[in-house]
């Protein structure tokens, strides 16, 4: 779920936001809506780290191929999980992380990019650590955010690793790069880095790099090519940064990444809930689009396209999408955890609504230009969304075994196709 600083709706909202009961969607709309606008006010600033991320060259980089990936997902149940109500007809993969990544308290998922390198296919997912605004007795913010890199090459076999992110400790008292631990939280801080405090909602990859949306922020970028997995694991589980000895420790990871740099977006845009890179066949349709994450019921979510060239520089002004539900005319996608947008097509996940099938999330189809969308059944938890070269939108959910006494977390795949 997303953190935001906005009003929650009344409930009179949610009863009106129900969803449709059948898998086909409720016809969408014409109108004289805008399908694009550019927001010149949206300004975008870089601060290149690769200084930070030289410094740690001794320890040895490594790319994905050579990573030893030590945990495995079993695709048994992926579709069994608490709130999964695709149509069986839809389903077409999917997977269920190792029983201790099912039931933890102290992270969750949210993002999910994909690529290929070489012979192998990977998925990477987002995990933010969970404080007590989440969950009232867990106090892992402090230890940042991870990625999970999944080897799907072979469905049968899948396996991955949990990375640690890590930024340089230049940034300690810069509250919008970092967040200080608060009691009970105390770690143990040594030189060179710190963690990335961030939710990490969205992610998106190009060019052997990774855009990870930081929701005040804008967007943190990672260089694929700089992994180091020859850190000392912390039987603690609670120091981080370069010891006196010169060893590198992660808490209890054995791999991190370092930020290579950021994307300050000002004058518009926050909160940046989600992210993902778009597709079409022009190539204004290669941006990053963010979401945003937005309850109140006098709020208008809108997507924000920013240009990305092909050597991965992102610029502004984005182009703007304000999309449309299906519960009336021009009525605001509220609730919004992830995007996607195919062409003139834009796909949203949204949670916070009627519960239908042991779920309270809807995907949303929206078309620029019409006056409402058009909604699907959903898993429950549903987070943020992804388009493979295959043709196949990759989603996941994102809560802990506790939560409803049965697993939810789930990464699945359906067909772009069923839904357009």
């Amino acid at each position: 779920m997303k953190k935001t600083t906005y009003l929650a709706a009344g409930m009179l909202a949610l009863l009106l936001s129900a969803c449709q009961k059948t898998q086909t969607p409720q016809t969408t709309a014409s109108g004289a809506k805008s399908p694009a606008l550019k927001t010149e006010s949206i300004t975008s600033a870089y601060t290149d780290e690769s200084t930070f991320v030289s410094s740690l060259s001794s320890y040895g980089y490594k790319n994905p191929t050579q990573i030893t990936l030590n945990r495995s997902g079993s695709t048994t149940g992926y579709n069994t999980v608490y709130g999964f109500n695709i149509p069986t007809a839809n389903q077409v993969k999917g997977f269920k992380w190792n029983s201790g990544d099912e039931q933890t308290e102290d992270w969750r998922p949210q993002g999910i990019c994909g690529f290929t390198w070489g012979t192998h296919t990977y998925l990477l997912v987002t995990w933010y650590g969970v404080g007590p605004d989440e969950i009232s007795t867990s106090h892992n913010h402090y230890k940042g955010s991870r990625l999970a890199l999944v080897d799907i090459t072979n469905m049968s076999a899948i396996t991955y690793r949990l990375i640690l992110l890590v930024q340089d400790k230049a940034n300690y008292n810069t509250s919008l790069l970092y967040d200080k631990p608060v009691a009970p939280e105390n770690p143990t801080q040594y030189d060179s880095f710190i963690p990335v405090t961030m939710h990490a909602g969205g992610i998106a990859y190009m060019n052997q790099k990774i855009y990870i949306a930081d929701t005040s922020l804008g967007f943190r970028v990672f260089d694929l090519n700089k992994l180091i997995d020859n850190v000392v694991s912390d039987p603690t589980k609670n120091s981080i940064g370069k010891e006196p000895n010169g060893d590198l420790i992660a808490f209890d990871y054995t791999c991190i990444l370092p930020q290579t740099g950021y994307y300050k977006i000002s004058g518009g845009g926050t909160p940046f809930s989600g992210l993902s890179l778009g597709s079409g066949s022009t190539p204004s349709d290669q941006r990053l689009w963010s979401c945003q994450f937005k309850t109140g019921s006098t709020d208008t979510p809108q997507l924000f396209g920013f240009p990305i060239s092909s050597t991965g520089v992102v610029t502004a002004p984005p182009t703007v999408i304000t999309p449309y539900d299906n519960t009336g005319a021009g009525d605001p996608v509220l609730h919004a955890q992830g995007a996607y947008k195919a062409g003139t097509t834009a796909f949203i996940t949204i949670t916070g609504q009627s519960s239908y099938i042991g779920s309270t999330a809807r995907l949303v189809k929206y078309v620029d230009g019409a006056t409402m969308g058009s909604r699907y059944r959903w898993p429950h938890g549903a987070e943020a969304l992804y388009v493979d070269s295959a043709g196949l939108m990759w989603c996941l959910t994102e809560y802990e075994t506790s939560k409803y006494g049965e697993d939810n977390r789930t990464v699945f795949a359906v067909r772009l196709s069923d839904y357009q």
